[in-house]
């Protein structure tokens, strides 16, 4: 296969999973339950998802194989622009069985974090250090706002009992 049809094969497969925020190397790893109902496309299908796990594997085996007729390869082409849609439906089934997000936003400062954040300020707090200020101090040595550290040390009560920190 020529260099340049090559480089428009595999631009066509990488930009279409793209569109779709998915890494065209990583579906392609699923893609051959996916291709096997689609039995006409199968053999540049199976040299595709054989030979993908990286760019340059993928260019070599395409270069090895043989120039497809202007037919075969407009039929290729339009096989390569419907399949992210194909495996969007096929792969809502796989999906569904996934458990949901967690949802929420991720919390800034680990359990353990916070209870360092406690301790700290309460040391800072018993050589005399204001609380605003301690709080501020905190908030700046671990790069989160000062209502992160405010909610940290409000919330305190639930490692004062059994923790043997406080």
């Amino acid at each position: 296969m020529k260099k340049e049809v090559c480089d428009q094969l595999i631009s066509e497969c990488e930009q279409s999973f793209q569109k779709m925020g998915l890494d065209f190397y990583e579906v392609m790893k699923k893609a051959p339950e996916v291709v096997e109902r689609w039995k006409k496309y199968y053999a540049v299908a199976q040299r595709v998802w054989s030979n993908s796990s990286s760019r340059k594997e993928l260019t070599a085996a395409l270069l090895a194989g043989p120039d497809p007729n202007p037919e075969e390869f407009e039929r290729w082409l339009a096989f390569i622009r419907i399949l992210p849609h194909f495996l969007r439906s096929s792969l809502q089934g796989i999906a569904k069985t996934l458990p949901p997000s967690p949802g929420g936003r991720p919390r800034e400062l680990t359990p353990q974090e916070c209870m360092q954040v406690c301790l700290l300020i309460g040391q800072l707090f018993g050589q005399g250090v204001e609380l605003p200020d301690a709080q501020k101090r905190m908030a700046q040595r671990y790069g989160v706002s000062l209502r992160t550290i405010q909610r940290v040390w409000q919330q305190r009560v639930k490692w004062k009992s059994g923790s043997g920190l406080f």
